[in-house]
């Protein structure tokens, strides 16, 4: 990984991307991407920061549309129509099995698949390389507790592990999820490594130009990207308040995971988990149709969106590949439902409860061996509930914008899904 800012073409590539990538955060947030509330704009206060960390001051940051300009000016990379057309893969009919063929998975084969390049958090990097990025001690944690502890979203790159990359994450143990803002409390660092996919990358991610190939670091924050083999590594660090980070220790860190990617390569072949239980549908009106969402919600109006404005990400090209990519609802500017699933990804949820911000739910169609709980969110104007539903092999996420509407849709899928 270089150390030197991306200039030039890939330079507008790197800040047209992350523009997009803020629209595609802020339609995640509990609130529709088009209305604005103080979750939008910690959001693009993050990207905001990002371009600051490239070396970008704040007028080149609005020029490149990164955030919006200001008075609601237009923005002249405005993300194009087509551009949210490829995020969501094209149908594939799946048979349905006889009742007979559902069999209950056995709690102790919900496993996270393993690396596909043999790599693990304790040995693909001496941890004296991270505690040199750090003024305060950190440890290693496990990323889906840490960003579990913040909003109620199935964690960004959960998909990654489920491909048989790797994610690791060592921090001061606060909770923080980037898809909400990164508080101020935490400082730590996580390494994400994607195997490319046996036809290669994605369209999107080659219109991009991704992944592409660049460092910066500042004195409270670092990112890196880079294409190591057949690998899409990433890497980012933040500081905290008060400041913990060393920038010193950046580059010797990216060196060593450099060369441990490099020495694992190439990914092993993808092995798809053996299931006993029919596959989650791909089309959304499978998991809960449109009349339902409508009724559900008292919003008659509503109609299936795919979300977000455009851009990409390592996090984001995993869910594709994996077929994770999720389904919304929204009437206008609001938010009204949304459905978000892991794939075989029953694992990642009992790992999800550690972080101790869900309730145990019992609802109407839950299987015997099933579970489902609860997470909330409040804001002083935004609120948002989702139910996690672990359902044989797989995590499954329902949101609505209260706790009864956010049961009910669950109860409504789970109906849906029934054999």
């Amino acid at each position: 990984m270089r150390t030197e800012p991306p200039t030039g073409d890939e330079l507008t590539r790197l800040l047209v991307s992350m523009k997009r990538n803020v629209l595609e955060q802020v339609a995640h947030e509990p609130q529709s991407a088009l209305k604005r509330s103080p979750l939008t704009d910690r959001v693009l206060a993050v990207l905001l920061g990002v371009a600051l960390l490239l070396g970008l001051g704040a007028g080149a940051a609005f020029a490149f549309g990164i955030v919006p300009s200001p008075l609601g000016a237009p923005s002249d990379t405005a993300p194009d129509s087509t551009a949210t057309t490829s995020q969501t893969p094209t149908p594939v009919p799946t048979p349905t099995p006889t009742p007979s063929e559902f069999v209950v998975v056995p709690a102790d084969t919900w496993e996270q698949p393993a690396s596909r390049y043999g790599l693990d958090c304790e040995s693909m990097i001496d941890d004296s390389f991270v505690s040199a990025l750090f003024t305060s001690a950190v440890a290693p944690v496990d990323p889906i507790v840490t960003a579990a502890g913040v909003g109620i979203a199935i964690p960004r790159r959960t998909s990654i592990l489920s491909l048989g990359g790797t994610v690791c994450e060592w921090s001061n143990g606060a909770p923080a999820n980037d898809q909400y803002g990164v508080g101020p409390d935490y400082f730590g660092v996580m390494v994400t490594v994607v195997p490319r996919p046996v036809d290669g990358w994605s369209e999107r991610a080659v219109r991009y130009g991704m992944p592409l190939d660049g460092s910066h670091c500042s004195e409270s924050g670092c990112y890196a990207t880079s294409g190591i083999g057949d690998a899409w590594v990433a890497v980012e660090a933040h500081g905290g308040q008060p400041n913990a980070l060393n920038p010193s220790g950046w580059q010797p860190l990216l060196d060593a995971i450099t060369e441990a990617v490099s020495a694992a390569g190439p990914a092993t072949e993808p092995m798809a988990p053996e299931r006993t239980r029919a596959p989650l549908p791909e089309d959304c009106g499978a998991f809960i149709s449109l009349d339902t969402v409508r009724s559900i919600s008292s919003k008659p109006e509503a109609e299936s969106y795919i979300d977000g404005g455009g851009g990409w990400s390592e996090w984001g090209e995993a869910r594709y590949q994996a077929g994770n990519t999720g389904c919304n609802w929204g009437s206008g500017e609001d938010y009204v439902a949304s459905v978000d699933w892991v794939r075989d990804g029953r694992w990642a949820y009992e790992r999800m409860l550690a972080a101790a911000t869900a309730s145990p739910l019992e609802l109407e169609g839950l299987g015997s061996h099933d579970e489902a709980s609860i997470r909330c969110y409040e804001m002083p104007d935004a609120s948002a509930c989702a139910v996690d539903l672990a359902v044989g092999p797989d995590w499954i996420n329902v949101s609505g914008n209260d706790r009864e509407t956010a049961i009910a849709l669950a109860e409504a899928v789970l109906a849906q899904l029934a054999p």
